[in-house]
């Protein structure tokens, strides 16, 4: 018999892993690496923590085929991250890590997976300025301190535009 010390009472049993409602949502890219695929191409795989709202702190993922067999599949993994690479500002990617603390709009559709039912997809990646943040802690909902006109901006409204949208 093995000694399991696991105490069921320490986690609730009623939280669902349900998807994400379809719509867009200000997150931070918090977790990115390039892995291998079932069948034996690669794929860039990323974790987005929203940032905002009734979701704030629930995270979705990507994953974008860079070498896969099928030349159709590789070309639309390669122009998702070319979409994301734009949008956080970065066209040139030589490491993952370069994906890290950027803070992105994506747009989320709920897709039925025969295998698991309804799972989120994200389908659309938006530049919110291309910047990063330093250090980022994962949001947590707060009681505001101020009354509304007195609270500061949210940190990612506080990003200038990409450099090819200024003037």
């Amino acid at each position: 018999m093995a000694q399991l010390g696991f105490n069921a009472g320490d986690y609730d049993p009623t939280d669902e892993f349900d998807p994400l409602p379809a719509g867009e949502y200000l997150t931070m890219i918090t977790e990115s690496s390039l892995e291998n695929t079932k069948t034996g191409g690669r794929m860039v795989k990323l974790t987005y923590t929203i940032m905002e709202g009734p979701h704030e702190g629930r995270k979705t993922w990507s994953q974008n085929n860079i070498v896969n067999k099928s030349p159709r599949a590789e070309e639309i993994g390669r122009k998702e991250l070319s979409r994301i690479a734009h949008a956080i500002g970065q066209p040139m990617i030589s490491d993952t890590d370069q994906l890290l603390n950027h803070v992105i709009r994506i747009r989320v559709v709920i897709k039925n997976d025969p295998g698991y039912g309804p799972k989120n997809e994200v389908k659309k990646w938006i530049g919110v300025g291309g910047q990063t943040m330093q250090s980022a802690p994962v949001p947590q909902q707060q009681t505001p301190a101020h009354t509304p006109a007195q609270q500061p901006p949210h940190p990612a409204t506080q990003y200038t535009a990409p450099p090819w949208g200024q003037k």
